[in-house]
C-alpha cells in the first residue's frame, strides 16, 4: 500500500498539470481567434463562426491559423449547401424561375466541387495561395447567381444567402491571407 501511494500522487499530478496545459492551450487559441477577426473584414461573424467549431481550441503550435482558415472554409461550403437545398425548393414552388435557378445551381456546383475542395487541399498542402484564389472564385460564383436573376429582370430570392456567402468567403480569404 506504501508503494500504491506515490503513484497515486504521480498520477494525480499528470492529471492536473493536463488540464491546466488544455486550459491553457484553450486561452492562447480563444486569444488567438479575437486577434485573426480582428483582421477581417466581419469580426462578429468570423467570431461567431470559429468559437462554434471545436476544431480551433484542438489546433496546437503552427497550425492553428491553418485550421482557422479550414473551419472558415468548411463554412463556406456548409452555406454553399443550404443555398443548394434552397434552390431545390424554389425550383419546384416557382418553375418560372428555371433558367436563373440553373445557372445558380451551376455557381454553387463550382463552389462545392471546385473552389472549396482546391482551397481545403491547397491549406493543407500549405500553399495559402490556391486556397485565396479558391475563395475570391465563391464571390464571383455567388455574384454570378444574384446577376442570373436580374438579368431577366427579377428579384432574387437569395440575395440573403448570396450575401452571407460571400461574407463568409471575404473573411476566409483573410485568414487564408495572414498565411502567405
Amino acid at each position: 500500500m506504501r508503494n500504491l501511494f506515490p503513484i497515486l500522487m504521480l498520477i494525480t499530478n499528470l492529471s492536473l498539470n493536463n488540464d491546466t496545459t488544455n486550459n491553457s492551450n484553450n486561452n492562447n487559441n480563444n486569444n488567438l481567434i479575437h486577434t485573426t477577426c480582428r483582421a477581417t473584414p466581419n469580426y462578429s461573424l468570423c467570431l461567431t463562426t470559429l468559437q462554434s467549431d471545436p476544431r480551433t481550441y484542438e489546433a496546437e503550435g503552427g497550425d492553428v491559423i491553418t485550421t482557422l482558415g479550414l473551419v472558415m472554409v468548411d463554412a463556406v461550403k456548409l452555406k454553399s449547401v443550404q443555398i443548394t437545398e434552397r434552390l431545390k425548393e424554389l425550383e419546384k414552388s416557382n418553375p418560372e424561375w428555371r433558367v436563373p435557378l440553373s445557372q445558380c445551381y451551376m455557381a454553387y456546383y463550382a463552389v462545392q466541387r471546385a473552389d472549396v475542395t482546391v482551397a481545403v487541399e491547397a491549406l493543407k498542402k500549405g500553399d495559402p495561395k490556391f486556397a485565396e484564389h479558391g475563395m475570391a472564385d465563391v464571390v464571383v460564383e455567388a455574384e454570378t447567381c444574384e446577376y442570373s436573376f436580374e438579368y431577366k429582370k427579377l428579384v432574387s430570392p437569395i440575395s440573403d444567402m448570396n450575401r452571407d456567402i460571400i461574407e463568409l468567403s471575404k473573411v476566409a480569404k483573410s485568414i487564408i491571407r495572414m498565411l502567405l
